[in-house]
C-alpha cells in the first residue's frame, strides 16, 4: 500500500511503482502456490489490488494534450480524447479479468453483479439527474481551480461525453470499489480498507497541470466521493449504483477536457 500511495501522489512514480507490484504479485503467487488454498491467499490479493490500481494510475499519465480542446474536438460524435480513455478502459479491466481468473476469484466478489431491484432503479435513475445537475453546476464549482470557464453546448459532445463517462467509470470503480475495497478487507479490516481506497483516490486525481489553485480540496472532495461510492458498493453488495453516480459526474469532466481545453 505504501508503494500505491507513492504512485498516487507522484506521477513519475507510477511505471516504477507499477514494475515493483507486478514483481511482487508474480513473487507472492509463487510462494502462495506452494500451499493448499493458494486462490484465497489475502497476501496475494492485496498484491494484485494494488496492481491492478497501479495499472490504472500509470493509464493517467499517459499525455493527452493532443487529443484535448477546440470546437471540431467538441462537436465530434466520438472524440479522439473518448476512444483514449476506452482503450484504457478495456486494458486496465481486460488485466483485472485475467488476475481474478488468476487468484481464483470469482466476479461477484469485486461487485460485478445485478444489485436487488430498487436499488437497480434508483441506479437508473441517478445517472440523468446527477448528470444534469453536473453539467450545470459544474463550471461555476471548478472556477476557482482551473479557471474561468462558460459550458459549452453539451448536445453535440454528449455522445462523446458518456462513451468517456462509462468508460472512466467503470474503470475506475472496479479497480477501486471493486478489487481494492473487497481485497484489502481481509488484512486491514472493513472500514481501513473502505479509507485506504478513498485516500489513494484523492491522491490520484490531485496531480497534473491542470490547477490554477491549490489541488488539496480537490483531492479531499474526490476522497470524500470515494468513501461514499465505496459506502454505496458495500451496502448495495454491487459495483451498479457507484458506476451510474461515477458516469455522472464524468461527463462535465469530459466537456470541461476536450470542449473547454482545461
Amino acid at each position: 500500500m505504501v508503494l500505491l500511495i507513492g504512485a498516487a501522489a507522484a506521477e513519475w512514480a507510477r511505471l516504477p511503482v507499477l514494475v515493483l507490484l507486478l514483481l511482487g504479485f508474480v513473487a507472492a503467487g509463487a510462494a502462495a502456490l506452494r500451499r493448499p488454498v493458494a486462490a484465497a491467499d489475502p497476501g496475494v490479493l492485496v498484491w494484485a489490488a494494488c496492481l491492478a490500481v497501479a495499472l490504472n494510475l500509470a493509464w493517467g499519465g499517459v499525455p493527452m494534450a493532443a487529443f484535448i480542446g477546440g470546437e471540431v474536438a467538441c462537436a465530434d460524435r466520438v472524440a479522439p480524447f473518448a476512444i483514449l480513455r476506452v482503450a484504457g478502459a478495456l486494458l486496465v479491466l481486460t488485466s483485472v479479468a485475467l488476475i481474478v481468473r488468476l487468484v481464483g476469484a470469482a466476479p461477484g466478489e469485486i461487485g460485478l453483479g445485478w444489485p436487488s431491484r430498487p436499488w437497480l432503479l434508483i441506479s437508473l435513475v441517478v445517472l440523468p439527474v446527477i448528470g444534469a445537475a453536473a453539467v450545470i453546476l459544474g463550471p461555476p464549482l471548478a472556477e476557482p481551480f482551473f479557471g474561468s470557464m462558460s459550458s459549452p453546448a453539451a448536445l453535440p459532445a454528449m455522445a462523446s461525453a458518456l462513451l468517456f463517462a462509462v468508460a472512466n467509470a467503470s474503470m475506475e470503480e472496479v479497480v477501486y470499489r471493486g478489487v481494492l475495497l473487497r481485497w484489502l478487507a481481509p488484512i486491514t479490516g472493513l472500514a481501513s480498507a473502505l479509507a485506504l481506497q478513498a485516500i489513494v483516490f484523492g491522491l490520484g486525481h490531485g496531480v497534473g497541470t491542470d490547477f490554477i489553485g491549490s489541488p488539496l480540496p480537490v483531492m479531499a472532495a474526490t476522497a470524500g466521493a470515494g468513501l461514499i461510492l465505496g459506502a454505496l458498493a458495500l451496502r448495495t453488495r454491487s459495483l451498479l449504483l457507484p458506476i451510474a453516480i461515477h458516469v455522472a459526474l464524468d461527463i462535465p469532466v469530459f466537456l470541461g477536457k476536450v470542449c473547454l481545453g482545461l
